[in-house]
């Protein structure tokens, strides 16, 4: 069960990893790019019930912590608008 699980993010995340390279805006991949991190974190978690081992868990939560991060620093970037640093 948890296997399909992981299967069907990792699917998911094969389908989102399209939309960041294809993507007609900067918007739609970032997005994706965000959706891709929330669902290798919830890939995370489930191996951690699979294979019950707590050091997945504590690697969700630092992935998690920095996509967060991660996602602060692009929308402070988009709305200053500028693009030399």
């Amino acid at each position: 069960m948890i296997g399909t699980a992981i299967g069907f993010l990792v699917l998911f995340c094969a389908l989102c990893l399209y939309r960041v390279l294809r993507g007609p805006t900067l918007l739609d991949r970032v997005a994706a790019a965000d959706a891709i991190g929330v669902m290798m974190t919830a890939v995370l978690v489930l191996m951690g019930l699979l294979f019950d081992r707590v050091i997945f868990l504590d690697i969700a939560i630092v992935y998690a912590l920095l996509l967060f991060a991660d996602t602060l620093i692009i929308a402070r970037f988009m709305e200053s608008g500028r693009r030399d640093g």
